[in-house]
């Protein structure tokens, strides 16, 4: 198999110059992440097609020429299923690849499949059976075995030639854009990139909380999305989501209150119960005006004949275009419609705007006002 294996600065150098060559380079990662908070990188892979490079990121000191590959406009950087790859370059290298093809969203808009396996899809386009053998090495043990470097030289060799037969049809369907707008949407948001100080937003069950719980669980939440950036630990090493809804329901406020309560562990009482109790005498002080706006929750039932006619639309759509449907419209989407038709104006959500209005938005809309 052909890949040269790079742990030293001056052949990285010379890999970079070559892959800056290319108009493309297929990308991906092998890394761990079982009990850190951040994803903890153990092989790059590179390839342009007639050459390839697995780039041991333990034995690299000058990161800088990654960086200039990843963010050269003139390159496209292809990866397949690439949100958890996005997490490991934002926390190694601090940037993002751009621009940047994901050719499990070119599959979804050709049709072929949605979330398809990187296998999967080599099988269903070159007829190749790729091995799983390796899938759960340990990635940052060291040497990394021959095993082991054959199966991720693979990840980019056959990815840069599916590349080319993906390109080819969303071409010729003038569907190419649309999946570099698609592909450039996992580089937004992503988890460990989240303000600790909005953390409690992602929580579930903020609707039964009144403004000065909400303002406690906002400085729990906060508190515990800095402790596992620092710690490098997951969030819930810290203290459980559930722990952090019941603490706020409850608002302690002192020490002996938070220890009779029996809300959090006894390890998290040992580790963190002055930090909890000063949120607490914190979230009591705040003056009303500042605290959080209390959540509304839309329990307005959605009308299910809506629902299934918007479905339908979907699932012709999704027919005559040759696009998955999970693709075109996700459910939230579609109730959303409903509910803003129920407020007097049926109106796309954010999310269906550009490619998927014409294709898609405009007939729901359209549906929604026959």
């Amino acid at each position: 198999m052909d890949y040269v294996y790079i742990d030293n600065d001056t052949a990285l150098e010379h890999a970079i110059a070559r892959c800056l060559e290319a108009s493309v380079v297929a990308v991906d990662t092998e890394f761990a992440r079982f009990n850190t908070y951040y994803p903890m990188v153990g092989l790059l892979q590179l390839g342009i097609g007639s050459e390839n490079y697995l780039i041991d990121p333990l034995a690299i000191t000058d990161l800088s020429g990654l960086k200039t590959l990843f963010l050269q406009p003139q390159t496209l950087k292809v990866v397949h299923a690439g949100s958890e790859d996005m997490e490991v370059f934002q926390h190694w290298l601090g940037c993002l690849p751009t621009p940047l093809l994901d050719t499990q969203i070119a599959a979804a808009m050709l049709g072929i499949g949605y979330s398809m396996s990187y296998q999967k899809l080599v099988a269903h386009c070159l007829a190749l059976e790729i091995p799983k053998g390796e899938t759960r090495s340990d990635w940052l043990a060291r040497p990394l075995t021959r095993s082991q470097c054959d199966y991720a030289a693979l990840d980019v060799i056959h990815l840069f030639t599916l590349f080319s037969e993906l390109e080819k049809e969303l071409r010729r369907l003038h569907r190419f854009d649309w999946v570099l707008t698609e592909s450039n949407r996992l580089t937004e948001a992503l988890p460990t990139l989240i303000e600790p100080e909005h953390a409690y937003l992602k929580l579930k069950g903020l609707s039964q909380l009144t403004p000065r719980q909400l303002e406690y669980l906002r400085l729990l939440a906060a508190f515990r999305e800095r402790q596992a950036q620092f710690k490098n630990v997951p969030r819930n090493r810290v203290l459980e989501t559930e722990e952090l809804i019941a603490l706020a329901m409850h608002e302690v406020h002192s020490a002996n209150d938070l220890k009779a309560s029996q809300l959090i562990s006894s390890r998290s009482l040992r580790r963190y119960s002055d930090a909890i109790v000063e949120i607490g005498l914190q979230a009591n002080a705040a003056d009303e005006a500042e605290l959080p706006r209390r959540v509304v929750g839309d329990s307005t039932p959605v009308n299910k004949k809506k629902l299934d006619r918007l479905r339908r639309v979907v699932a012709d759509q999704s027919k005559a275009y040759g696009i998955a449907p999970e693709l075109l419209s996700r459910r939230r989407d579609l109730e959303a419609i409903i509910k803003s038709d129920n407020q007097g104006r049926a109106e796309l959500p954010a999310s269906m705007q550009g490619w998927r209005e014409a294709v898609v938005g405009d007939p729901l809309l359209a549906e929604m006002n026959r």
